[in-house]
């Protein structure tokens, strides 16, 4: 009898053998197009390493790749926005950085520490790749210096000579590198506070290639349980994201409260929702207290096992993705 991928996924045997490998699992040669998860430490799995004993760390993005037999690709990074996302995103909306500080010039070679016009520049220390005025020209954040970046000119050429509006912005090159591939967006936790901003930046993002994007919603953190303010914000967002994407939304939330993943061949052991602490978590509204790391507001290994899961269960279900 010949065993398909998928009916392992299904009965829960591939992830047993995650399980026994800490979590990590052997990809076969990937094919198709893959898909890129956008967003900030949630989606960066940024306490992958917090894993109960026995089991190992896992990453959203690796576990799901493995799932899905394709590549994956992680562009999130830890404390983004939802505009830094968009900025990573859709060519159409650039950072600004203002080179007249600069006397209006990209220089021949090298780098310019410049100001931005509006103070918005990356988070992150890695250099984002994209182009100013047409010229490849990587763009990054200056520790300690908010409203600063640094421009790195790839290749030798002349100077360019540039005015401080439109041209001497910087544009993601990064559309342009994804372009067909899914695209997964779980972006504006840190700046859920501002639902309108949130749900602007989500739209723009998603609306780069409508047909092969899933918008991810929020899940309430310890410091969302109910009767907070943090409650009503993520619940008015998810709201209007289901709203709006219909098949293209996709609930985290409920992955993280589904007795059906927590039964898992490889999560059964560790007994999901079965604690008097867990049972208290979920009679508040929120995931077990089991799956989320030790700083009450990103998951755990357990977690991303979920996430990963119900994201492979939706991309090859409702959204059919894959």
């Amino acid at each position: 009898m010949v065993v398909s991928r998928r009916s392992l996924v299904r009965s829960g045997a591939l992830l047993a053998v995650s399980g026994a490998l800490g979590g990590a699992l052997v990809r076969p040669g990937a094919q198709g197009p893959g898909f890129v998860l956008w967003g900030s430490s949630s989606a960066a799995s940024a306490l992958h390493r917090e894993h109960p004993p026995g089991y190992g760390p896992v990453r959203i993005d690796a576990l799901l790749s493995r799932l899905l037999g394709v590549p994956g690709t992680c562009r999130a990074v830890g404390g983004d926005e939802s505009w830094h996302t968009l900025a990573m995103r859709s060519y159409d909306h650039p950072y600004r950085p203002d080179l007249s500080a600069e006397g209006w010039r990209l220089p021949v070679q090298g780098q310019v520490l410049v100001p931005t016009a509006d103070g918005r520049g990356p988070r992150g220390a890695p250099p984002l790749p994209g182009t100013v005025d047409g010229v490849a020209c990587s763009i990054r954040a200056v520790p300690g210096r908010e409203g600063s970046v640094v421009l790195r000119r790839h290749v030798p050429g002349p100077a360019v000579e540039l005015g401080p509006g439109p041209r001497s912005w910087w544009h993601t090159d990064l559309e342009n590198r994804h372009r067909g591939q899914v695209h997964l967006f779980w972006t504006g936790k840190n700046n859920i506070e501002d639902p309108g901003r949130v749900l602007a930046d989500t739209r723009a993002a998603w609306a780069v290639e409508p047909a092969r994007s899933v918008v991810m919603g929020h899940w309430h953190t310890w410091r969302d349980r109910r009767g907070t303010a943090g409650w009503e914000q993520v619940r008015t967002v998810n709201a209007a994201y289901r709203a709006e994407y219909g098949p293209a939304y996709h609930d985290t939330m409920a992955d993280l409260r589904d007795p059906r993943l927590w039964a898992l061949p490889a999560l059964r052991p560790y007994r999901i929702g079965e604690s008097p602490e867990d049972r208290r978590w979920l009679a508040l509204g929120l995931p077990p207290c089991s799956v989320v790391a030790g700083d009450r507001k990103h998951l755990n290994a357990l977690g991303n096992t979920l996430v990963a899961h119900g994201l492979h269960r939706h991309l090859t279900g409702a959204a059919g993705l894959f």
